[in-house]
């Protein structure tokens, strides 16, 4: 995929949102690497937290959800850094392509959360939100910034 120049909001806004879910899963993962459980204000943070799905191969699903979006504050590092247009261009597929794998994800645990544990997390669910936002930002980019396949050569 090729696009057209992205406007520094769109890319600055997606390095935000990235950041909140980077925060938010470091915090989760930091916990429970100390096994504590952090404050909960609205929901069950404990029973989701302490459940069989909060690991997944031995990892924290939290660690996995840091390293989502580390991965995508450094592709949009790379994009806002680099000089050459296939790497800008390469980043930016990554990041589109990477959302796409932690909107289903998102749904995935959301689902767990409502109709298998019965219970929500308020820090899962800012990472579904910030999951959602960076995937229709990267929707709105495709649709709005992608070349037409005739003007790519």
């Amino acid at each position: 995929m090729l696009f057209k120049h992205i406007p520094k909001l769109v890319i600055n806004t997606l390095i935000a949102i990235a950041a909140i879910g980077f925060v938010d899963a470091t915090y989760l993962t930091i916990n429970h690497f100390q096994n504590g459980t952090p404050p909960c204000f609205v929901g069950s943070c404990e029973v989701v937290l302490t459940s069989a799905y909060s690991v997944m191969f031995g990892i924290p699903t939290a660690l996995y959800g840091a390293l989502y979006y580390l991965f995508i504050l450094i592709c949009l590092g790379v994009y806002i850094e680099s000089h050459h247009v296939v790497t800008k261009q390469k980043s930016l597929t990554l990041v589109l392509a990477t959302t796409v794998i932690g909107m289903g994800m998102s749904i995935y645990f959301f689902c767990i959360q409502a109709f298998v544990l019965h219970a929500f997390c308020q820090y899962c669910l800012v990472s579904a939100v910030t999951s959602t936002l960076l995937f229709i930002i990267s929707v709105f980019v495709v649709v709005k910034y992608r070349l037409p396949r005739d003007l790519k050569s």
